[in-house]
């Protein structure tokens, strides 16, 4: 007869609280026992030893368990929750190979093409996981997005890195590498790649597809011989920083027109767009983001965060007023303070 989900549970329950029983209570100690079985489970998947591999992804779980209060409900909800602070503890430093069994991110290079992986770690149903990321926009890479998931095993006698290389290579085989769609390119531009990156060699190109040229610029595309090529490289680069420096000065003015209006200050609400919001006037909220060219602002309460304890003793976020955001014109607010001062 197939066992029932709930007696599956149950018997899970008893080999958690079986493994438990030998671990110490504290955090601490509970921490080193799921550092231990990071290493156990990586030798484990070298050695192509699948028994070790259980009983070390069964210890880790075992350590999480009891650290939750003898449950895995509500293990992940938030950062503060066991199995978050575990994972956490247990991951590798950025821009380090993770042992199989640990989280972390990484660089690999196939066939000239470089991807920012981040490693779900390999414990769990869900932990086995690739995401590819693309680190020079300028290149073809194996998703026009510039964005690749990929679940997959624990492979024996394979390092994660190795994997990862394997992953990325067969993908690049089956499909042709693509160029990043101009749109995704634009928007990846935006984001910085993580500090560790900082040191690569070449360095990262993460230009956009879509130049904004400021006025009194043009965007010229020129072929030159290479005695002549410095020449332009020197005008590029002139041209790169007075680019920048106009670029400042434009949001400086902007942020001056604005009367201040910037990230981080407080303000109060002096003035809302129907009455029936009449009870927010007088209500103190801090800017997260402004548009200058529509003169309003987002902002969030300037409350401090309530918590709750739950049922395992656990003491977790119950409201965090960063979480909510609410939108307001240059004309409903007065600025309090500035980014940085006092509160007054």
């Amino acid at each position: 007869m197939k066992k029932t989900i709930s007696a599956q549970c149950d018997e899970r329950d008893d080999l958690m609280a079986e493994l438990a029983a030998s671990m110490p209570s504290d955090l601490d100690g509970l921490l080193a026992v799921a550092r231990a079985a990071v290493d156990e489970l990586h030798a484990g998947v070298m050695a192509c030893d699948d028994a070790a591999v259980e009983l070390a992804t069964n210890r880790y779980e075992a350590a999480t368990w009891k650290l939750n209060g003898g449950t895995f409900f509500g293990c992940q909800a938030d950062q503060d929750a066991a199995g978050c602070v575990i994972d956490r503890h247990c991951s590798a430093a950025p821009g380090d190979v993770p042992c199989w069994g640990q989280a972390g991110q990484f660089l690999v290079e196939v066939e000239g093409l470089r991807a920012l992986v981040d490693f779900g770690g390999g414990i769990g149903a869900m932990g086995c996981h690739f995401a590819f990321n693309v680190v020079d926009l300028d290149k073809p890479f194996i998703s026009e997005t510039g964005y690749r998931s990929h679940f997959d095993r624990l492979r024996g006698g394979m390092t994660v890195d190795a994997v990862a290389a394997a992953i990325f290579a067969a993908i690049l085989k089956d499909k042709r590498p693509r160029r990043i769609e101009p749109d995704s390119r634009d928007r990846l531009a935006s984001y910085a790649l993580p500090a560790w990156t900082a040191d690569l060699v070449p360095q990262p190109c993460r230009e956009p597809a879509t130049v904004d040229v400021p006025k009194g610029f043009v965007l010229v595309d020129v072929v030159l011989p290479a005695h002549r090529a410095f020449i332009a490289r020197k005008w590029a680069v002139e041209a790169k920083a007075k680019i920048k420096a106009a670029e400042a000065a434009e949001l400086y003015a902007k942020e001056e027109a604005a009367g201040g209006f910037r990230p981080g200050a407080r303000c109060e609400v002096v003035s809302v767009h129907h009455h029936v919001f009449k009870k927010e006037i007088g209500k103190k909220v801090i800017i997260t983001k402004v548009s200058h060219d529509t003169r309003q602002v987002w902002a969030h309460d300037d409350r401090p965060a309530r918590y709750r304890t739950n049922r395992n003793g656990r003491r977790v976020t119950e409201y965090d007023p960063r979480c909510v955001e609410s939108c307001y014109s240059f004309d409903q607010l007065r600025i309090l303070s500035s980014p940085g001062e006092n509160k007054s």
